[in-house]
């Protein structure tokens, strides 16, 4: 089966690449210079040096080549003068244009969404990331098989000949795919498993990272649960999705989970095929917006995150923005603005231990006020399980034995969706708010 030249494929890719981005005029922010940069550093997570960049500006895009012909003229004079056979372009091309633009150009090239399952693919550690960026990869693959044989074919003649490339082009589809149905069942399988477990947690409070990639989520994750994960300058470090627990002593717990980095322009391939991951995002009580603030075009990274975020249905989940990296920023007025806009904030340093426990609070202090407390009464010697249930899952504030029944009654402080499992028992709702 013809395979998908990918960066880890390149022996090329060790002279360096030519970076395009492209410009156009309906786009949503034609004047961003944050393109460049961002290729750049999907880039330099692969290793691969750039040796020069291209920019260009179209009011529409060709439908042969994408780039105007001045353009890929001038890429090409490039390549020869730095010898240089890899040419990286920052917006998603279709097979045909990719491949007119390696025989303009006599470059190997790849789009924004290969680079980006490239590093997918190298990052991915359990089978689960293994087989949802095969999957994409595959996707990815598919429409670009066309023309991949070409140098196999014999032209005939007749209005239906047909030459041995096309015949094999057929063939590679069709495993392509066989490979995407097989690799789909298994990745179903695969969130059953998850499903059973997600069930077991039920009673538990669930708050989950979400931002830009390289905001600094597992570094702070590592910092609110103590674990000993260590976060990475690398774009798409994480890519399978953890769950720790905040604090053993809280009752209920509160989960956390660190999630894949969002980016501007995330292939649609990649958002279905992480469907399974991302509905950590879908479940969570509570999201932490980590935003790197010492990013030039942090407010953009912000807007991107946020689209993806209701492009998966979690836009109306609450959430607390997290300014992070603030031991880099050189303008602290910042944050005195930031707290203007967004009150529901908090600014701080993932390596600085006094700022990760006041957002630890802050997250505390968002649950209390979603819990109720409540006295509640239970015979111990035929119900222990719901015992059981109150000291899992509830804070005991208080508790009495009735002297007549020698029942437990128990003073809880917990979420409604708790107390509803226990609805018979409630004897009465206290108006009283204690501590997480």
């Amino acid at each position: 089966m013809t395979e998908l030249a990918t960066l880890t494929q390149f022996e090329k890719a060790q002279h360096g690449a030519i970076v395009v981005t492209v410009s156009l005029q309906d786009a949503p922010d034609p004047d961003s210079t944050e393109g460049p940069e961002e290729i750049a550093a999907l880039l330099r997570t692969l290793g691969i040096p750039v040796v020069a960049e291209v920019v260009q500006r179209r009011l529409q895009p060709n439908p042969r080549t994408f780039l105007g012909s001045g353009k890929v003229e001038e890429i090409r004079l490039l390549a020869d003068k730095h010898d240089v056979q890899l040419l990286i372009i920052d917006h998603p091309l279709s097979g045909p244009q990719v491949r007119n633009l390696e025989t303009d150009t006599g470059c190997q090239v790849l789009d924004r969404a290969g680079i980006i399952i490239d590093i997918f693919s190298r990052h991915a550690k359990t089978n689960q990331a293994k087989t949802q960026v095969e999957i994409a990869r595959l996707e990815y693959l598919l429409p670009r098989l066309t023309g991949a044989w070409t140098h196999f074919q014999r032209q005939r003649g007749g209005v239906n000949a047909r030459g041995m490339g096309e015949k094999q082009i057929e063939v590679d589809r069709r495993l392509v795919r066989h490979r995407i149905a097989r690799l789909q069942r298994d990745l179903e399988q695969i969130q059953k498993d998850h499903h059973t477990q997600k069930k077991s947690r039920q009673n538990e409070l669930k708050v989950c990272l979400v931002g830009y990639t390289n905001s600094g989520k597992t570094t702070l994750m590592s910092a609110l649960t103590q674990a000993e994960s260590i976060g990475r300058d690398a774009l798409f470090a994480t890519l399978d999705s953890q769950t720790k627990i905040i604090d053993p002593h809280t009752r209920p717990r509160i989960l956390l989970s660190d999630t894949v980095g969002f980016i501007r322009q995330l292939p649609v391939s990649l958002i279905a095929s992480f469907k399974s991951t991302l509905e950590q995002v879908q479940d969570a009580d509570l999201l932490l917006h980590v935003v790197n603030l010492a990013h030039d075009h942090y407010s953009h990274q912000m807007d991107s995150t946020i689209s993806v975020l209701q492009e998966i249905g979690a836009g109306s989940i609450p959430v607390i923005t997290v300014f992070n990296k603030m031991d880099c920023v050189r303008e602290p007025h910042l944050v005195r603005v930031l707290r203007k806009s967004y009150p529901a904030s908090v600014a701080l340093s993932a390596f600085v231990r006094e700022d990760v426990l006041r957002l630890r609070q802050f997250i505390y202090e968002f649950f209390d006020r979603e819990f109720e407390t409540c006295w509640v009464e239970v015979d111990p010697t035929e119900d222990p399980r719901t015992v059981s249930f109150l000291y899992r899952n509830c804070m005991i504030l208080d508790s009495q034995c009735d002297p007549d029944t020698g029942n437990l009654q128990y003073l809880v402080r917990a979420p409604r969706t708790v107390l509803s499992q226990v609805e018979r028992h409630i004897l009465l709702v206290a108006p009283q708010k204690g501590p997480v």
